[in-house]
Formats: structure tokens, sequence, C-alpha cells
């Protein structure tokens, strides 16, 4: 009874979220798009065995300083939260890896912050099109911001972000960066992405943090899909007729287009990140200290496989 539930949850969630997209910028298509063939091929994974993370494959910070080491930059260890990233947040036992995010005075870079918590970035990067998917558990209340997401200098895909609203209102989106092709330079200026497709956020009526679930993102030449436990709950397609109507099929011939402005630019290095922040503002009565967002494993398939890569036996 409780998967029909789900179900029905998310197909309810999946018909409000097929249209609302984002800016459209027309193209001449002056080249065939077709579809990928073939199978997804494993490429990436943790399954999180063992007593140790595994730092061949992942860093415990954000890389983005002018070297790549915790201590480069403010950023790298604190990102845009209320909280630093420590690796004693970050712990891998009995299969799962744990994000551990607590109440607990942290010094960085000459600020003091009163909380902790953890996150994982990892080494590997990818870029063509792939499947990204987590097996989750996420933290209780509304004082935590758990997310898996996919990130390069100008690619955003959130797989889901949980912001500041408890664990029953995910959100489902993809940012583009890009400053130079950017028409509006206040967003320049305050930091935001150029251009944004996001979902209204809606309640699943499902609490996310009683139990695992599957959370994929399809990332594909003509289409991004998103999923919750193998059901489909959104999609963004690339191209659209010129009258706005979206183009589902991955077969086009040349022509004049509608395309997606946030859809990512192909071929941009994007790497993985499982991150657990703690909000700014609280709207929780009773906040649960210490919380945890629980990770069984993080996988990512190609179909067809980048030359620095090779299928996982």
């Amino acid at each position: 009874m409780l998967k029909i539930f789900v179900v029905l949850k998310l197909s309810v969630f999946f018909t409000l979220t097929l249209s609302g997209q984002g800016t459209k910028i027309i193209v001449d298509l002056n080249h065939p798009v077709e579809c990928q063939k073939g199978e997804y091929k494993l490429v990436f994974q943790d399954e999180f065995e063992g007593n140790t993370l595994d730092t061949t494959k992942w860093y415990t910070f954000y890389p983005y300083g002018p070297e790549t080491r915790p201590d480069s930059c403010a950023f790298c260890r604190t990102h845009t939260s209320a909280n630093v990233y420590r690796e004693q947040n970050v712990k891998v036992e009995n299969g799962f890896l744990t994000l551990k995010s607590a109440r607990e005075t942290s010094n960085w870079f000459g600020a003091e912050y009163g909380y902790t918590s953890g996150m994982v970035h990892s080494k590997q990067a990818f870029t063509t099109y792939s499947k990204y998917e987590i097996r989750c558990k996420l933290p209780k209340g509304k004082h935590q911001w758990p997310a898996f997401w996919v990130f390069g200098w100008s690619t955003e895909f959130d797989v889901f972000e949980f912001i500041c609203r408890g664990p029953r209102k995910p959100e489902f989106s993809i940012h583009k960066w890009w400053k130079s092709e950017c028409p509006d330079q206040k967003k320049v200026s305050r930091g935001a992405p150029c251009y944004s497709s996001q979902t209204r956020i809606v309640d699943f009526g499902i609490d996310f943090s009683e139990d695992f679930h599957t959370f994929t993102l399809e990332y594909e030449p003509h289409m991004i899909k998103y999923y919750i436990d193998g059901i489909m709950i959104r999609y963004i397609p690339r191209y659209y007729d010129i009258k706005g109507r979206p183009i589902n099929t991955c077969n086009l011939g040349p022509d004049r287009y509608l395309t997606e402005a946030a859809f990512p630019n192909d071929g941009e290095p994007v790497q993985v990140i499982a991150s657990q922040s703690v909000c700014k503002k609280f709207k929780d009565k009773k906040v649960v200290w210490p919380n945890f967002m629980e990770v069984d494993y993080i996988r990512v398939y190609q179909k067809e496989v980048q030359q620095d890569l090779r299928p996982l036996k």
C-alpha cells in the first residue's frame, strides 16, 4: 500500500512539472540531432564499503581555490552555508556514507561559525552525457539543506535540493552560470545564475528522512529527465518548436527552433557533489542535533563512455 501511495504522489507531481520552463532562445540548427544509442554503462561508483572514505575518488571540501587544498580559500570549506565542512563529519561505516551536521563552534579563515557539516566532491570530472544517481536517506527538520548536485563552472544540475523546508519538499533545477552570456548584469553582480529552469515546490506527502530513496537525473542531448525510485517526475526538453511547444523526440533535422537557455553547454567538465548544509535561519521549534544524511551509493553511467573513463567490471 505504501508503494502505491508513493507512486500516486510522484505521478501527480510529474503532471505539475511538465511546463513552466525557463527562458527560450531562437537558434537555427544547421545539423541533425540524433538519439544516443546503446545501453548505459557504469563508469563511476562508490558503494561506501569498508570503514574509510575512498580519497582517491572524493574531496571533503570544494576544490575551488588557487590550489587544490582545503586551506587555499575560505569558500572551500564554507560555500554559502552557515557551517564549516570538516573531514570529521564524513564517515563511512557498515556500507553507508554519513554526512553529519552538528551545533559546534568552528573557526575558519578568521571567522567563527556555530555549526559544522560534511560533504563529498568527486575528483573525477564527467565531460559527456551521463546518468547521475544516488540512494540516500535525508536529515530531519527544516534547518538542513541536503543536496545531490552536479557542477561545472557554467553548468549546474540539482538532482535534488531540500532547501530549509524539511524532508517533504524537494526542488529539482538546472542553472547556467556563464557571465559572458548573461543578459541581465544585475544577476552577475548578485551572484545569481544567468538562466535557470526550476520546479514549483510541491509537498509530495512523503517524508524522505524516514527511508532510503533513489534519485536519478539523465542528461541526454535533447532532454534532461528526473526520477525518484524509477518514476519520472520531471523532464526538461532542450528544443521547442517556434510556437513554444516542447519537442520530445531525440531526432531533429536542421531548422529553426526555440531552445531552453539553461540547458548545459555540451562537453563542459562537471563533478558530482553530495552535501549537507546548515540553514542560516531556522524554522523548527525543536531543532535536531546532530543530524545526518545517509548515502547507500553514488553512481554515474554513460552510453558513450568518455575517453578518460572505462566501464567498471
